[in-house]
């Protein structure tokens, strides 16, 4: 914590000195405030956030907490200098815990490319990618749990008029405890992307990526996902994958799309994880996907950025109205396979099976945007479990049932 904190306090000081040296200019630019060098080499800005939740489980068997949550408290700091480089600073503050996320430096100095130095997210999943102060939803869809996240790493990335190119080469996270760290395992992820339909009115977008990464060290990898339905608030996690041990490497495929017209977007992806195995317990594979739709009822749209290969920020055209938006999305994840092994000792007794669980969410959303900087979201979601998706023997199975959420966000 004490590192964490002279970090922020070094940054801090190094902005102030910036400002000092280099006259300038400060103000808003969408919500975020910004301060800019006259010469145009020199940018901060900072993205704080603020995401409060409530939810209210109704018609569960198992017994779910209901009530408020700190969802997130998010600090970052986005610096441009000398002109063809910047830099990223953010930490994430949830659950009593310090996290940190991005922190990375970038080389600019390059036509329509880039390359990004430290830890950033692998390049993996249109939802995935988009900031959470851009979802359309309070939680991203199930599926986007295969993806690998945020890691320590190399990466570039190209676009043109209608592509996106991203390649990266990862370790792992910074966060991992020095007394737990071992030789890093070395995965490589790839994204590209496509657009070609992309008007102010109209914007078609393909694309596909996938990530790979070994075991670590010569020891079989273990792995334990596990999935709540949409909504952080209950410790919910009844899809549960368990420990499955003896993995040689991951690879996680994902397929992409997204259609715009004017100021209603759909959107959906496709996602299957595959564990290559040890020994004789037999490949594993799992799979997901979802699929929305969202009508800002206003007439705003959101931008399609191709350097990022996302949807962009609703900015509301009246800071009095403001932007309304309505949401349903379908989505759903299997996490069974029943003929691979969970472990040496169920390939011992000849007991195939990983049963993880499935379930299938049904989810509807309504937004108010009353400015750039305030966001008030409610979600409703249907969610429908198998009999397995039993938190590994924890919960009841087949527990069916909905979930009301509301949270309020402020991001300056």
């Amino acid at each position: 914590m004490k590192k964490i904190i002279l970090l922020v306090v070094t940054l801090f000081v190094v902005s102030i000195l910036t400002a000092e040296t280099s006259p300038g200019s400060t103000g808003w630019d969408n919500g975020l405030l910004k301060w800019k060098s006259d010469d145009g080499q020199f940018e901060t800005r900072l993205d704080v956030r603020i995401y409060m939740d409530y939810a209210q489980f109704m018609g569960n068997d198992n017994d779910f907490r209901n009530g408020t949550m700190l969802r997130r408290a998010r600090f970052g700091v986005k610096t441009k200098l000398w002109e063809d480089w910047s830099a990223e600073l953010d930490f994430d503050f949830a659950d009593n815990v310090v996290d940190t996320k991005d922190m990375w430096l970038r080389y600019d100095g390059l036509e329509n490319s880039f390359l990004k130095f430290g830890q950033f997210k692998v390049p993996f999943s249109i939802e995935e990618l988009t900031s959470s102060r851009l979802l359309t939803f309070m939680e991203r869809a199930y599926p986007n749990l295969f993806a690998v996240g945020r890691r320590c790493g190399v990466g570039y990335t190209r676009w043109g008029s209608m592509y996106h190119i991203s390649l990266a080469v990862y370790g792992q996270e910074f966060n991992i405890k020095e007394s737990s760290r071992v030789d890093e395992a070395l995965g490589f992820g790839g994204r590209i992307a496509l657009a070609p339909i992309n008007k102010d009115d109209m914007t078609l977008h393909i694309g596909g990526a996938a990530f790979s990464h070994t075991t670590i060290d010569s020891k079989g990898q273990e792995e334990d996902w596990k999935f709540e339905p949409e909504c952080k608030m209950g410790d919910t996690e009844i899809i549960d994958l368990d420990v499955v041990t003896g993995i040689d490497n991951e690879n996680v495929f994902g397929g992409e799309g997204a259609f715009r017209l004017k100021n209603i977007h759909l959107q959906g992806e496709y996602m299957m994880a595959m564990m290559k195995r040890e020994k004789d317990l037999k490949d594993a594979s799992f799979n997901g996907g979802y699929v929305s739709l969202s009508w800002v009822l206003t007439g705003e749209s959101k931008p399609y950025l191709m350097e990022e290969g996302e949807f962009g920020k609703i900015i509301p055209k009246s800071n009095k109205l403001g932007a309304w938006e309505l949401a349903a999305r379908y989505s759903y994840i299997d996490m069974t396979d029943e003929d691979a092994y969970q472990n040496e000792s169920a390939f011992a007794a000849g007991t195939p099976g990983i049963f993880g669980g499935k379930a299938a969410n049904i989810a509807f959303g309504l937004n108010w945007y009353p400015n750039p900087s305030v966001r008030f979201m409610m979600n409703y979601i249907m969610v429908d479990n198998s009999d397995t998706a039993d938190g590994t023997g924890n919960l009841l199975g087949n527990d069916d049932f909905s979930i009301l959420a509301a949270r309020i966000v402020v991001m300056y």
